[in-house]
């Protein structure tokens, strides 16, 4: 059996199992917020006014982080994975379907991961072999996926990758910083708006949200995940969408030369180490939300198939749909997950019991949280650049923020109305 496999799939994480300390979630946090990825989306806010897009970058990665960070806390407050945490306000067929949506979008990241890990290692060995490129890092990604995230954080993350992909980060960024900002802060701004910008920056974090309870369920306590967490991913994700800012560059294969040329591609080496973690856990991560709906299944065989069709993927979709993929992350899971931390920290007042999850309690749908869900995506896809009429274009708010509070606050009121129906109809 592989080290620290876990074999409990979606039932809660034995005690003894609760390992993982702050450090190891600033430590795996950090490295999730780290990758070529990132620096491509940080490149679309080229041409949005320097300071604009550094404040986007603070408030978004801050805001988004705080976000994630209270999702992962279900997970570390309950321990168990972040599929099984939205069924108390979804219901069980409501979670399967987002189960459906999120393993999907994993599909879709992990094919991503793939096809830049393949860009650059051709652009480093100066090859052009894609498709072997794509099987040997599907390879790597399958077995990390099989030994788990104990394994990953505690011996691949904490005792070797993280310390050079920190050092590799503080070069990048320094290089960056003296050789490109004059030319950045002469730049013409283009008619993004600091909102869009601000989605842009938020997606990153956001599109985390459905897997964070996946790790952060290993933890030993819950504040310590939750800083860790918070520190972790803000801290990582500022520096990665500055440095893409810098770049100045959308093309993923311009990005991946001029990394190249800093320190003569040794550092484009550490951003291929880090982005197969990356990849490690959205395919764990679609594996766990698989058997949300196929119990029976077994994780390995899952995590392979996966990554079998993330690697086939790679040889036929193109990096050029990517922020509109952002957006489309940011349509389905900002509204999910407004309406579940409403539910957990304001309805249910930070507790989730176990037969909430798993017994008879447990709704099989969710209508009130389908509703206000809906009613969220909704509005973001009118106010983003999803939209073929793009409202947003009348009062620049974004969509995030919007969609935020419209998935909240109907389901707050739609919650609080039928409570009060029901304690009148008892009371007559």
């Amino acid at each position: 059996m592989a080290p620290d496999l876990p074999q409990w799939g979606t039932d809660p994480v034995p005690p003894r199992h609760r390992v993982l300390g702050g450090f190891h979630y600033f430590i795996l946090w950090s490295s999730l917020g780290v990758g070529l990825l990132v620096f491509s989306a940080g490149s679309f806010l080229s041409g949005v006014p320097f300071y604009h897009a550094l404040l986007a970058i603070i408030i978004g990665s801050i805001g988004g982080s705080i976000l994630l960070s209270m999702a992962g806390k279900i997970g570390s407050d309950t321990a168990v994975p972040s599929i099984i945490g939205i069924r108390p306000a979804f219901g069980l067929y409501g979670s399967y379907l987002a189960a459906v949506l999120n393993i999907i979008q994993l599909i879709g990241w992990t094919t991503f991961e793939i096809l830049i890990l393949s860009k650059a290692a051709e652009q480093l060995t100066n090859t052009n072999i894609s498709l072997v490129w794509n099987i040997l890092f599907g390879v790597i990604i399958t077995l990390l996926g099989i030994f788990g995230p104990l394994f990953v954080v505690r011996q691949w993350l904490s005792k070797f990758a993280i310390w050079i992909v920190y050092a590799s980060s503080a070069i990048i960024l320094v290089t960056l910083l003296l050789q490109n900002l004059p030319n950045v802060l002469s730049e013409e701004s283009n008619d993004m708006s600091f909102f869009v910008a601000l989605d842009i920056v938020i997606a990153m974090p956001i599109s985390w949200m459905p897997l964070v309870s996946d790790y952060n369920r290993f933890a030993k306590s819950s504040k310590g995940a939750f800083m860790g967490t918070l520190l972790g991913f803000s801290i990582t994700n500022i520096i990665f969408y500055v440095g893409g800012l810098l770049f100045g560059v959308g093309d993923i294969s311009s990005i991946i030369v001029s990394i190249q040329a800093i320190l003569f591609g040794f550092i484009l080496l550490v951003m291929i180490v880090d982005e197969i973690d990356n990849a490690f856990a959205d395919i764990y991560s679609a594996a766990v939300s698989s058997q949300n709906i196929f119990h029976n299944l077994n994780q390995r065989h899952l995590i392979i198939g996966f990554s079998g069709l993330s690697t086939v993927l790679a040889i036929f979709v193109s990096i050029e749909g990517y922020e509109q993929f952002l957006f489309l992350v940011g349509a389905l899971f900002v509204p999910l997950f407004g309406v579940l931390l409403t539910d957990y920290f304001l309805i249910k007042h930070g507790k989730y019991q176990h037969d909430m999850m798993y017994g008879n309690n447990m709704a099989k749908i969710g209508y009130t949280a389908l509703v206000a869900w809906f009613a969220g995506a909704l509005t973001y896809y009118l106010l983003s650049q999803l939209s073929p009429i793009y409202l947003s274009q009348l009062p620049t708010i974004g969509s995030t923020i919007p969609s935020l509070i419209v998935s909240s606050m109907l389901y707050l009121l739609i919650t609080k109305i039928n409570l009060k129906l029901k304690i009148a109809k008892t009371s007559s």
